[in-house]
């Protein structure tokens, strides 16, 4: 039976004045509920694009309003998911869409997360490598490891690109070393903090409290967690795969290999930018994918499923 797939982006680029169209629209009630939580104006934040995502702090919870308020608008109109996956921050919109938390549990749990992935992050970054196999890059990694300094591979993207992070020195020598070995392109993502890595251990205790202060319910709908590309049913084991997913890689490409396992052949990207459709289309070629990002391209959405 064939199924369609929810997925929310993560912390990767956004497209400037991506709020906008979300300002004067009755479907933008979730921003302003946030920025009245937050005490800062979320839609202002997305407006300044790329600008914007070297303060993780802002960065991170923007993009899960504006994940949320794409999801809630859609299920009004009522285009609802069989699956939900969410690339990195974007797994917090998808257990949001799960019916694992609410709006305001699911910000609660993402401030956190930010506030900790700021203190523990460092001067961490991080690097998109093209043109080079998993194995190859992770081998690179452990041979810098041993000589310079700490640099992990963080995200399993698509064939042929995965995002290196760690130490700067680290990841700079890791970057010139993947040129040399054949890679297409090394990509510097606006993105300060060493995540998805040991560099995040700080980090763990202090939000597994955060996970426990909320009442993780059972899910509405399966999530593709990132940590094991495993289908969840359950809103505490999803909290504890987040927890997981702090210092482990993000593996995007067992996750869409795992939906596609599982029936989906339509995917949805749900928030800001439109990284994720590309993604998606490298590692399942077959698949069909549209892009919602403004009230009026998921209206359109539902309106052409209904048809």
């Amino acid at each position: 039976m064939e199924k369609i797939a929810f997925t929310f982006p993560g912390q990767g680029r956004i497209a400037k004045d991506s709020g906008a169209p979300w300002a004067d629209d009755p479907a933008g009630w979730p921003f302003v509920r946030a920025s009245g939580i937050l005490g800062w104006d979320v839609i202002e934040v997305l407006e300044a694009g790329d600008a914007a995502l070297s303060d993780t702090r802002k960065a991170q919870p923007s993009i899960y309003v504006h994940s949320a308020a794409c999801n809630l608008l859609a299920r009004e109109e009522g285009l609802r998911p069989d699956l939900v996956a969410g690339h990195s921050l974007g797994e917090y919109a998808a257990l949001f869409a799960a019916g694992g938390v609410s709006f305001e549990q699911g910000l609660e749990l993402v401030v956190r997360r930010a506030e900790l992935a700021h203190e523990a992050g460092g001067t961490g970054v991080m690097r998109v490598v093209l043109g080079l196999p998993d194995k190859t890059v992770g081998q690179l990694c452990r041979a810098v490891r041993r000589q310079v300094g700490k640099v992990f591979l963080a995200n399993s993207n698509a064939p042929g690109q995965v995002v290196i992070s760690g130490e700067s020195e680290a990841v700079e020598e890791t970057a010139r070393r993947a040129l040399a070995a054949g890679a297409k392109r090394v990509l510097t993502l606006p993105i300060g903090g060493g995540f998805h890595t040991p560099l995040m251990n700080a980090a763990k205790r202090p939000f597994k409290e955060a996970l426990d202060r909320i009442d993780l319910t059972r899910l509405e709908v399966p999530l593709v967690s990132n940590a094991k590309a495993r289908v969840v049913r359950s809103g505490r084991q999803a909290g504890r795969l987040l927890a997981r997913q702090l210092t482990n890689p993000v593996h995007w490409t067992s996750c869409v290999e795992r939906l596609r396992e599982l029936g989906t052949t339509s995917y949805v990207e749900l928030g800001p930018g439109k990284v994720l459709e590309g993604l998606i289309r490298r590692i399942d070629p077959r698949a069909v994918v549209a892009i919602a990002a403004t009230p009026d391209e998921v209206r359109a959405l539902a309106e052409s499923a209904r048809a």
